[in-house]
């Protein structure tokens, strides 16, 4: 398959979350592809997508925009138009942008989000001739990997806390975590909070802050996180078992049985003193904290980012 990446290459090179940038690094080499963009060379940003493709003389059978109402041409172009979300929970601005940049293929790496996308009426009826198809997020088997560290942190939580958004309160379980029960445990144990290095760093694209993080997720015995108010399988919940940590987190809503084999489940509705005693309890019981460990490193290998292309390429393949 022919494949036209376009992303600003200042995006590219600064953006601290790499998992998107990831996937179409695997999926460029599993295809034929390009990366074009503001910033990328033979990018002329006063043209136009089709123009700016003309002028390297490539005919793709497929592009994918990121942020595509921002680049010059999108919505008018001949070719197969895709875009990927990881998160849809904003439906006004996500309507929007699927609309207003014409795309033919839309990718969501939520389950519970295609599901609505595909079976409610009033989204239905607003997104008439568009593809939506479902890959889980994946992770670079590179980096979040077993780095063989010392188990010096008994628990990390990770990912954003005390963060807003439409819906609210968007990380409720972390934000407990942070604010009440991990002050208390860490009278007993060695609690972290993974400090977030921030969104955008001029040096990205070498990966060093994403193998900083994991080296961090293996170095601890459990990593706590959450799936926040969407209830979303973020990449967390993969990233975390491939470092051959345990993952203590709430149910995302999608492959219950697959999780119910490894997560060590923690949710809302417990009261404080449940959460901190499953906690410990896994703490203190090695055997059983091995064998969560193991069978999650040993079912999360799967989501590599080679099966993610493998994914799109069979899924997109039948839509174009």
């Amino acid at each position: 398959m022919k494949i036209v990446y376009i992303c600003d290459k200042s995006t590219f090179d600064s953006k601290m979350s790499r998992v998107r940038f990831h996937s179409m690094e695997a999926i460029s080499r599993a295809s034929d592809m390009r990366w074009l963009g503001r910033g990328w060379h033979g990018w002329d940003s006063n043209l136009k997508v089709d123009e700016n493709i003309k002028r390297i003389n490539f005919h793709p059978d497929l592009i994918v925009g990121y942020k595509p109402l921002q680049i010059k041409g999108f919505f008018q172009s001949r070719y197969k138009k895709c875009i990927r979300y990881n998160e849809m929970y904003d439906k006004a601005w996500t309507l929007k942008e699927i609309k207003e940049s014409n795309a033919d293929i839309v990718v969501c790496h939520h389950e519970n989000d295609y599901k609505e996308y595909t079976t409610t009426p009033e989204l239905v009826e607003n997104l008439v001739g568009v593809d939506f198809i479902n890959i889980p997020h994946c992770a670079e088997k590179t980096i979040f990997k077993d780095y063989g560290l010392d188990k010096e942190i008994d628990l990390l939580l990770t990912g954003a806390i005390f963060a807003d958004s439409t819906l609210g309160q968007h990380y409720p379980l972390r934000d407990r975590m942070a604010a009440k029960i991990l002050p208390i445990m860490a009278q007993k144990f060695n609690c972290k909070i993974y400090q977030h290095p921030g969104y955008d760093l001029g040096d990205a694209s070498t990966n060093r802050y994403a193998v900083d993080f994991a080296r961090a997720i293996n170095s601890s015995k459990i990593s706590v996180t959450c799936s926040g108010l969407p209830r979303s399988r973020f990449g967390k919940y993969i990233e975390i078992p491939m470092c051959n940590t345990a993952i203590a987190a709430d149910m995302p809503d999608e492959t219950h049985d697959f999780f119910s084999e490894f997560l060590i489940n923690i949710d809302m509705k417990d009261s404080d003193d449940e959460i901190i005693s499953k906690l410990e309890y896994y703490i203190t019981n090695p055997e059983k904290l091995s064998s969560k460990t193991k069978k999650g490193y040993e079912l999360s290998s799967k989501f590599n980012q080679e099966y993610y292309a493998e994914v799109f390429l069979e899924k997109v393949g039948k839509l174009i």
